[in-house]
């Protein structure tokens, strides 16, 4: 496509709209490194400053996302979820078609700390389980995720192999408790950094920042389901508040 310098259109975003096709056409796929500017240049006949505006819009747009010394890549659209409708990671990764796998770091039975025991509103003895999870998206680890949940009532998840396994479609085959229709949830929500011992189940060096959300699931009668801790990988995850609804998105495009 040469863009027509007679037309109302500016030269930059007729550009913008052709990578917009052929994204779309899949002649870039996600991940990809697009062509270089040279090469764009002499793809469209235009210089150096009308192929700049073209990708920052893109950018802009978070169609396309740009690594400092790598290149310019088409970034995996933006998953959304609404967090006044309360859905787990299984759910809405298969809602958006997203290639999601779970692998299970730890589990076992532990008397909780003081913390946790009062989230859960467990008597002092009352035993937990505990379940360490590394949630990963198109291969790439973007999630570490600490589960508490009363041991009473769910003991039966120590002898299951959650490996890849949904925590709620076990609890539901189980109990017939529909998690995700009978449910609400608390959320905090901190920034911090990566520990040595994160950064390793992530393959990451150097000092990282991270979401930390904190979650208590609570029945419809208020009495709590779990507690969850998670670890988020910053440059994944954006969380958005607004009056009409309050949503979480995943920002898949580096992935």
């Amino acid at each position: 496509m040469i863009p027509d310098s007679n037309s109302a259109v500016p030269l930059y975003r007729q550009i913008a709209r052709d990578l917009i096709n052929r994204i779309d056409q899949g002649e870039f796929y996600t991940g990809q490194c697009i062509p270089s500017e040279a090469r764009l240049c002499a793809e469209y006949g235009v210089s150096r400053p009308t192929i700049r505006k073209a990708v920052a819009e893109l950018v802009e747009q978070e169609i396309l996302v740009s690594h400092k010394g790598k290149g310019v890549f088409v970034r995996t659209p933006k998953i959304s979820s609404n967090l006044s409708s309360f859905r787990g990671f299984t759910y809405f990764c298969n809602e958006n078609n997203i290639e999601q796998y779970t692998h299970v770091l730890e589990t076992d039975r532990r008397i909780p700390a003081n913390s946790i025991r009062g989230k859960l509103e467990l008597k002092e003895g009352e035993c937990i389980v505990y379940l360490k999870r590394l949630r990963r998206v198109n291969q790439k680890p973007v999630m570490i995720e600490h589960v508490y949940i009363p041991y009473k009532e769910y003991g039966f998840l120590l002898d299951l192999n959650m490996e890849n396994r949904s925590l709620y479609e076990e609890i539901e085959r189980r109990t017939g408790l529909k998690v995700e229709d009978n449910c609400y949830t608390a959320i905090t929500l901190e920034t911090s950094l990566l520990t040595e011992e994160e950064k390793q189940y992530f393959e990451l060096h150097g000092p990282q920042a991270v979401f930390v959300l904190m979650e208590t699931v609570y029945k419809n009668t208020g009495k709590p389901l779990h507690c969850t801790k998670q670890i988020l990988l910053g440059e994944y995850f954006k969380f958005f508040l607004s009056n009409k609804a309050n949503q979480l998105s995943m920002d898949w495009k580096k992935i």
